[in-house]
């Protein structure tokens, strides 16, 4: 009987906590009413932290609604009853019982504003730096292994364009058997990113839903590789001597057309959004400086500071007034070495990387940190724009040149070199006139056209 009390009591204190949650935050959950809509807005890191609290909470409300279900009531006499009563009571008197409440309810701080269920929950490790916190895709390593598999070299922002679909693959690259391969790792990632990302979603039974659409939808042949939309059609190629011939030569599995759709069905649906801010990041990040990349991610850092947990939308204004004194917590207060993508990183990594030794540009009128960075400047918009600022169009040859005296004499020198290849290909071509002179080809026509020849 206590068992079933205090299961009661969990359950319903799990449920209250999900709903104070909710309230708070409207956006932890697609609410399609709009009387909660004026709430203030969270930071995104606490809003993802508080999903994953809140299916913690869920997963433990199945877990204790399974233990019910399976549990019978035993059977017993009233003395039995009376010495179990007795036991209970016993050891009610001689513990300290701790409410359930404190356990599900949320923290106040800015520090935290998880339960103790969910405290050691951190995003910190989570996602990778290319991820950007759950926003973005890290399709990296899948771009890489497709440059293996096709032989289409295609960059790594076309890759992301172009990456589901898959009506246009080549069949060079579907009948290698690591293409297959290539679809359950694309595939496992998607659903490790949406379980990290949006841990409310309903993975499973989007997945068992596509499955059977593909299947119902779909007439698939799977010796073959090749999917119909008509059941005449496929009936007749059941029949046909090349269905025949692949059934009993080809034993390799051809099931790359259902990761085929399930890849898609995710990338057009619940990742859309997430794919075209991927596409979005990718492009902009291309064209930022390194210390442009580190105000950034110091922005960020700063905008995902963690708000009170009690907080009323009247008390904004004050908080955001503490917030402009300086009190917000810093993104390196102690000033740790700083990786290419700005996270804190061991010394000696520092050290290894070479981000200790400082490499200046005089054309940027900028100190860029480690070789990698240095190198990678000359490609970036910040450089391009210097050059042009001292009459310079940027040219391979200026790559590695700082200083702005050596760029515009070099400079000089590639144009007077270009002037030199003109006149020789202009000279290179010699013809004679009626009276035996022989002069070059422009010369010539000019003359000609003067009518003096």
């Amino acid at each position: 009987m206590e068992s079933y009390r205090s299961a009661l009591e969990e359950l319903e204190t799990i449920e209250y906590e999900i709903t104070q949650r909710i309230r708070r935050n409207p956006e932890l959950v697609k609410l399609s009413s709009e009387v909660l809509r004026n709430k203030k807005k969270r930071p995104y890191k606490e809003m993802l932290l508080q999903q994953h609290e809140i299916k913690r909470f869920t997963e433990n409300y199945k877990k204790r609604c399974k233990l019910d279900e399976d549990s019978t009531f035993p059977l017993m006499s009233l003395d039995e009853f009376d010495a179990l009563l007795q036991v209970i009571k016993e050891e009610s008197a001689n513990s300290i019982v701790k409410p359930l409440s404190a356990s599900y309810s949320m923290g106040s701080s800015k520090v935290t504003i998880l339960s103790e269920i969910g405290g050691d929950l951190t995003l910190r490790g989570m996602f990778s730096g290319e991820e950007f916190q759950g926003k973005c895709l890290d399709l990296v390593q899948f771009h890489e292994q497709w440059l293996q598999l096709s032989t289409d070299k295609v960059g790594y922002v076309q890759y992301l364009q172009i990456f589901d679909k898959f009506g246009i693959t080549d069949d060079s690259v579907t009948k290698n058997s690591e293409y297959l391969k290539y679809l359950i790792s694309m595939f496992d990632y998607m659903k490790g990113f949406l379980q990290r990302s949006l841990p409310l979603f309903e993975l499973e039974s989007f997945i068992t839903e596509a499955t059977e659409r593909f299947t119902t939808d779909n007439l698939y042949c799977e010796p073959c590789g090749r999917t119909f939309t008509k059941k005449t059609v496929f009936d007749s190629h059941l029949t046909g001597k090349k269905h025949l011939k692949n059934a009993q030569t080809k034993k390799q599995s051809r099931d790359f057309k259902m990761y085929e759709f399930l890849i898609a069905s995710l990338t057009t649906g619940v990742l859309a959004e997430t794919r075209k801010n991927t596409i979005d990041n990718t492009i902009r990040r291309m064209a930022l400086s390194e210390r442009e990349r580190l105000i950034e991610i110091d922005q960020l850092a700063q905008e995902e500071e963690l708000s009170s947990g009690n907080d009323d939308d009247d008390d904004d204004q004050g908080e955001q007034e503490e917030h402009g004194d300086g009190q917000a917590l810093s993104f390196n207060p102690h000033n740790l070495p700083l990786g290419s993508d700005g996270h804190p990183i061991p010394f000696w990594l520092y050290k290894l990387y070479g981000l200790k030794i400082e490499y200046p540009c005089e054309i940027c009128a900028f100190k860029y940190r480690g070789r990698k960075a240095f190198n990678k400047h000359f490609t970036e918009i910040r450089h391009a724009q210097g050059l042009k600022a001292h009459g310079i169009e940027p040219n391979e040859m200026l790559k590695g040149i700082t200083s702005i005296n050596e760029a515009v004499t070099l400079w000089n020198s590639i144009k007077k070199q270009q002037r030199d290849e003109v006149g020789l290909k202009e000279n290179a071509i010699e013809v004679e006139d009626e009276e035996g002179n022989v002069m070059s080809e422009k010369v010539y026509n000019d003359l000609k056209r003067q009518g003096l020849v």
